[in-house]
């Protein structure tokens, strides 16, 4: 198994990951994520780096996701502060929404706060 180095005895069921190639296989259980180690046998897999990745962090690792609305960004045009990301209409003020782009703001536990607030 590529994930436990374990043998995979003749009568186990195993996987295959076509993208990875007929001579690398896993028990069932170890063909995780290798992010999120979230099980991957009955899901759509990636194969990106020489490992497996679920569509999430796949995802993620291509393009950013917005911290206000978990969404991915796909325009090149958000904000970016501290390693978090927001569309620009959600880069605003938890509490009283105003826009805060160019403006001075607080950043707490991922959330944004203008100073008034």
């Amino acid at each position: 198994c590529e994930t436990c180095k374990q043998p995979v005895p003749g009568d186990c069921p195993v996987v295959y990951a076509d993208r990875a190639g007929y001579s690398r296989q896993w028990h069932p259980a170890c063909f995780v994520c290798c992010r999120c180690a979230e099980p991957l046998v009955d899901l759509i897999y990636f194969w990106k780096s020489g490992a497996a990745w679920c569509g999430r962090h796949y995802c993620e690792s291509l393009r950013p996701r917005c911290a206000g609305c978990d969404e991915l960004i796909f325009s090149e045009d958000y904000q970016q502060v501290e390693g978090l990301a927001w569309h620009k209409k959600h880069f605003a003020c938890l509490e009283c929404e105003t826009p805060l782009t160019g403006k001075p703001f607080a950043l707490a536990n991922a959330s944004l706060l203008c100073t008034t607030c």
